[in-house]
């Protein structure tokens, strides 16, 4: 009897699988249709202690035998993709099913759970967080703590709470903090995602929060990888991924969304292999997409290079948050680090970029940033002071080599100032100086804007300040100033850079 009662009971659970399966729901994802299958025959052939992380990558989604859990977030991330997917398919089209699939948070072993199972729950205490709908289920008050778990578990797969109730009632820093600290100040909001530390503190002094505010995803460390483009490794050091969103809170305003991204899983020396087209995702801000078939590896220029993409004239949405949804299309999505800041209506806010490792502020009150978006070339300090200028400080570090920046820019039209001053040749006893001695181009987006150019001679000597400006200039495709800068005769320099948006505001109608 109790076999013949085994035997129909896994015929049915097969039967689910098999419904399951046929439904459509993992048409655009097959790796879950497999995670999904590999779980539950290692439950029906008795082998759930070799449910294991490792396992499932290896087996079930093709992964290398050297692979390794601590450093790729893979399988958790599916894992989670799978238990949301399955979450949403019981609450529409396998609603009326007689045998419901569930995936526990944190597990990896199946559980196939009886309509009838879940009516026999007692209706005496509601559930600690309502659902959107007004027809949930309570739980019991009374009974063993591990039967109450049990059954909370079950009681959630069909309740889901809204977005914003699971954001409002999130109480630990690992599931989201919302405590609104720095909202809509002066100073914005910056987070770095998967971060578990309270704050980090960057070059330019500003703080960053550790992660809060998210609504799903899996997080990821990039250990000791070296990333490209960025004076701050940190905010590229952990990562979420998955289909998650972050809802933030905001005061009413003007703002700039500046998103970070580094590829690390995919491409060259990586264990999955792949590169371009192997992660490609969207991003909505208060669901209007502001990047479609986003492809970090592409959209970088390579794996291990830092990422930045911005938009101006953001704004919260009328519930007070600002909601950042990050959405599946070929594998997962994930992110660095968000940064919010204070705007201008229309405009995106002066970059100022000067080639040291500290900032500076001028004799007009602006700041400039330390060096950043740079690849190749090295940065030096130089000593005398140039002279002729209220702002020698601008002077007082260089970029030498054949190197180029990659400045994000939302679109419009932008003026590129370049800084220069040659110290070396000429500048220096016992190095001889004069006109030839450093000749080089530079490029912005593949367009030349100096060619054979010679600070000694434009400048009319050395230790002496000069700068060029160019007008009308566009962001690339990928939302980028590109710089190169090229030798011709020895090194080529710069000494600061400057982008300043002069997109003309609409005429009022």
């Amino acid at each position: 009897m109790i076999e013949a009662r085994k035997r129909e009971r896994e015929s049915e659970e097969r039967a689910e699988l098999a419904a399951v399966l046929a439904s459509g729901i993992f048409a655009k994802a097959p790796n879950l249709a497999k995670v999904l299958s590999y779980i539950c025959e290692r439950y029906w052939e008795g082998e759930i202690e070799s449910i294991k992380e490792y396992r499932l990558a290896v087996e079930a989604l093709g992964r290398p035998p050297d692979f390794d859990p601590s450093s790729n977030a893979i399988v958790r991330v599916e894992v989670h993709r799978l238990r949301e997917k399955l979450r949403k398919y019981y609450e529409n089209e396998g609603a009326a099913h007689k045998v419901v699939i569930s995936l526990q948070s944190g597990r990896y072993v199946p559980q196939f759970i009886s309509q009838e199972e879940i009516r026999k729950v007692p209706v005496t205490t509601p559930l600690p967080h309502p659902p959107a709908k007004r027809n949930w289920i309570p739980i019991a008050a009374g009974g063993a703590i591990l039967a109450l778990i049990v059954v909370f578990s079950l009681v959630t797969l069909w309740h889901p709470r809204t977005r914003k109730e699971r954001v409002l009632t999130s109480a630990s820093p690992a599931q989201g903090t919302v405590t609104p600290a720095l909202p809509g100040t002066n100073s914005g909001v910056r987070i770095i995602a998967g971060y578990s530390r309270k704050d980090y503190i960057d070059r330019s002094g500003n703080v960053w929060l550790g992660d809060r505010y998210f609504d799903g995803g899996a997080t990821g460390v990039n250990d000791g990888a070296v990333i490209l483009r960025t004076g701050d490794p940190t905010l590229f050091q952990t990562y979420r991924m998955g289909d998650f969103s972050y809802n933030i809170p905001l005061k009413p305003g003007d703002y700039e969304l500046w998103l970070y991204f580094v590829e690390t899983l995919f491409g060259p020396g990586t264990n999955a292999g792949g590169g371009a087209a192997s992660r490609m995702f969207r991003v909505l801000v208060n669901g209007q997409v502001v990047l479609n078939n986003f492809d970090i590896f592409s959209d970088a220029g390579g794996n291990f290079i830092a990422d930045v993409r911005v938009s101006k004239d953001i704004h919260p949405d009328p519930d007070g948050y600002l909601h950042i949804a990050f959405q599946h299309q070929n594998d997962a999505p994930l992110v660095n680090a968000i940064e919010i800041v204070p705007g201008i209506p229309g405009k995106l806010r002066p970059i100022r970029i000067v080639c040291r490792d500290t900032s500076y502020t001028d004799h007009s009150g602006d700041v400039w940033v330390p060096d950043r978006y740079c690849l190749a070339g090295r940065l030096v300090k130089r000593r005398t002071p140039v002279m002729g200028t209220l702002d020698p400080g601008l002077y007082s570090g260089e970029r030498f080599g054949n190197f180029s920046y990659a400045i994000p820019a939302a679109p419009g039209k932008y003026a590129v100032t370049l800084y220069f001053s040659e110290q070396y040749f000429g500048a220096q006893p016992s190095v001889a100086g004069g006109v030839g001695l450093r000749v080089f181009n530079v490029f912005c987006n593949g367009r030349i804007l100096l060619k054979n150019f010679d600070i000694y001679e434009e400048a009319g000597g050395a230790e002496r300040p000069i700068s060029r400006t160019f007008h009308n200039i566009e962001p690339n495709a990928q939302g980028k100033i590109m710089l190169q800068f090229e030798p011709v005769i020895n090194y080529a320099l710069v000494n600061a850079i400057s982008v300043i948006d002069e997109t003309r505001s609409p005429s009022p109608p």
